[in-house]
C-alpha cells in the first residue's frame, strides 16, 4: 500500500488467502497460494488480521516502507491452527529493534494469546527464541465483551467493557467468538472508521441455518471477508470442518444486507481456473462478490467525499 500523509486511510490488501496450507506452484499464480493474512490500513493504525504463510512477504513489505522508522503493528488472531500461524516465525518485524507489535486474541485451550504463539518460536520446534527478539510485545486475550476504541491521534487504544460513544474519527474493532469450527472456535473481527464497517470472518460453517447473533453483529457491513471453502459438490464430504461453501457465504450477505462480499479460505487443492468458475457462481447468487487474490487491495473510503 501506498502511504498517504494526513488523508484518512480504510484500505485492505490481501497477503494470503488460502486455507489449510501454502500452494505454490503454477497452478495457484492467479490467485496465489499463501495462507491467510489480511493487512489494514485504517487513519493511522496498522492491523494485520492472521498470521499464515502471506505475513511473510507483508513483513519483508513493511521492513521496506518503514525501514528505521517507527513500526506499531496490532495483529489479530482468530485461533490457534496452523494455517493461520505458521508464517510468524519468519515475520521480519518481530526482529526490527523499531518495531513494536500488539498481540490480540482469544483463549483457547486454556492458554492465553501469549502462550498460544510464543511455544512457535522456541525449542524445539524454532531454533530462536521470541522472548529474545528486539522488537516490543505486548499480549492482549480478548473476549468478546470488550470494545477497542483508538481515538483519534492515539497509538493505544482504549478498552471497554461496556458499549461507549465513538466518533468518526476513531477507530474501533469488536469481535465474537463463533463455534462452529473445531473444537474451539475462530474470533470475527469487525472493523469500524468513518462510518464505515469491515469484517472478517474465516473458518466459519453454517449448517440449517445462520448464527442470528452473527448475523447481528455483520450487519450492513461495507466489505464482508468470509471463509467459502468448499462448492457444494464438494461439500458432504467436508461437513463438520469447520468451513462454509459459496452458498453460505452468499447467503449470509444476502441476509445481513452486506455491500460487498469477499470469498476468502481456498481450498488448497482448487487452482485458478475452479476459483474463476467459483467467482462466477457466486455471483449468480449474490452479484457484489469478489474471490480473493493475492494483492487484492479494497479503499473502503473511495467513495467518501
Amino acid at each position: 500500500m501506498t502511504e498517504i500523509p494526513g488523508k484518512p486511510r480504510f484500505r485492505v490488501c490481501f497477503w494470503g488467502v488460502r486455507g489449510s496450507y501454502p500452494t505454490p506452484g503454477p497452478q495457484t499464480v492467479r490467485y496465489g497460494g499463501n495462507t491467510a493474512c489480511v493487512e489494514v490500513e485504517v487513519d493511522r493504525q496498522l492491523f494485520i488480521l492472521d498470521a499464515g504463510s502471506g505475513i511473510i512477504r507483508l513483513g519483508q513489505n513493511l521492513q521496506r516502507r518503514f525501514q528505521d522508522r517507527p513500526l506499531s503493528i496490532s495483529l489479530f488472531i482468530t485461533h490457534g491452527h496452523n494455517d493461520h500461524l505458521l508464517g510468524l516465525p519468519f515475520f521480519s518485524p518481530l526482529y526490527n529493534p523499531h518495531a513494536e507489535i500488539h498481540f490480540y486474541g482469544p483463549q483457547l485451550a486454556d492458554r492465553n494469546i501469549e502462550q498460544l504463539v510464543t511455544p512457535l518460536m522456541s525449542q524445539p520446534y524454532f531454533p530462536v527464541d521470541m522472548r529474545t527478539l528486539p522488537s516490543l510485545r505486548t499480549f492482549h486475550t480478548i473476549s468478546t465483551r470488550e470494545q477497542f476504541v483508538w481515538r483519534a491521534g492515539s497509538s493505544l487504544p482504549e478498552i471497554h467493557l461496556q458499549p461507549v460513544v465513538v466518533k468518526e474519527t476513531d477507530v474501533q474493532v469488536q469481535a465474537i467468538m463463533t463455534n462452529s469450527h473445531p473444537l474451539d472456535g475462530a474470533v470475527v473481527y469487525r472493523i469500524e472508521y468513518a462510518g464505515r464497517r469491515l469484517v472478517f470472518a474465516t473458518d466459519v460453517e453454517w449448517k440449517e441455518r445462520c448464527d442470528p447473533t452473527f448475523l447481528a453483529f455483520i450487519s450492513n457491513a461495507d466489505v464482508l471477508i468470509h471463509d467459502a471453502q468448499y462448492t457444494p459438490d464438494d461439500y458432504p464430504d467436508k461437513q463438520g470442518f469447520g468451513h462454509s461453501t459459496i452458498e453460505m457465504a452468499t447467503e449470509v450477505a444476502q441476509l445481513a444486507g452486506v455491500k460487498e462480499l469477499v470469498l476468502f479460505h481456498h481450498e488448497p487443492t482448487y487452482d485458478d481456473d475452479k476459483l474463476d468458475k467459483i467467482q462466477a457462481e457466486a455471483r449468480k447468487l449474490f452479484p457484489r462478490t469478489t474471490t480473493a487474490y493475492e494483492g487484492l487491495e479494497i479503499d473502503l473510503l473511495a467513495n467518501s467525499k
